[in-house]
């Protein structure tokens, strides 16, 4: 009897737990459902710094955080420049696109959509791009990055989408979660641009509106 009244709460356990899963796994499926919106193509901004992000980093900060915009720039015009939908402008095109453009930020948008045949632009901020400080075995201090990716609707201003990457690596020890990133980036220290090679491509895997 008691073997019997046993297999009975298992059984009942087990219903339980798999229902229980079965609608996170529904309410998740849920949530992934966005409706989005036609898009005739996607302007990329040059990726810019902050003069917040410049008012909070030490000395040598301008240089640093220049060359990670330019870097994220080099990661984007890679990963997109062979999507037909997506205009890569560089600051010496946007200059000369925008020489007639009155009014503020999202006039401008629109002047610029206009000329591209885009409804949608796309703007990166690097606000942080610290190198590593030691080698792929050692470190004083790790490379550290953080960027933002915000996808504008030019004829609203609704933001479409919007991603943000903000990490310091760290040692497996400090953090055994990080188990499965250790393992991809070889068990080793990377470099600064390596961490924000990385964060760029997994952000534009997860944008919807950039899939081909």
């Amino acid at each position: 009897m008691r073997n019997i009244t046993s297999i009975l709460i298992v059984v009942l356990f087990c219903s339980l737990f798999f229902s229980a899963c079965s609608g996170k796994m529904g309410d998740q499926t849920e949530e992934k459902a966005v409706t989005l919106q036609p898009l005739t193509g996607i302007i990329v901004m040059p990726t810019v710094i902050t003069k917040e992000a410049l008012g909070t980093m030490g000395k040598g900060s301008s240089s640093a955080l220049n060359r990670g915009a330019g870097f994220v720039d080099g990661v984007i015009a890679s990963e997109l420049g062979k999507n037909d939908k997506v205009h890569i402008v560089t600051e010496r095109q946007l200059d000369a696109l925008l020489t007639d453009a009155a009014g503020g930020r999202l006039a401008q948008m629109k002047a610029l959509g206009a000329k591209l045949d885009s409804n949608a632009v796309l703007d990166i901020t690097v606000t942080r791009f610290h190198e590593r400080d030691g080698s792929d075995l050692s470190v004083n201090s790790p490379a550290s990055a953080a960027f933002q990716m915000v996808l504008t609707q030019v004829d609203s201003g609704m933001v479409l989408w919007a991603a943000s990457f903000d990490e310091t690596q760290e040692a497996l020890s400090s953090n055994l979660l990080s188990l499965g990133k250790a393992r991809n980036r070889g068990f080793k220290w990377i470099t600064v641009e390596e961490l924000v090679s990385q964060g760029v491509k997994e952000r534009l895997a997860d944008c919807p509106y950039l899939q081909q």
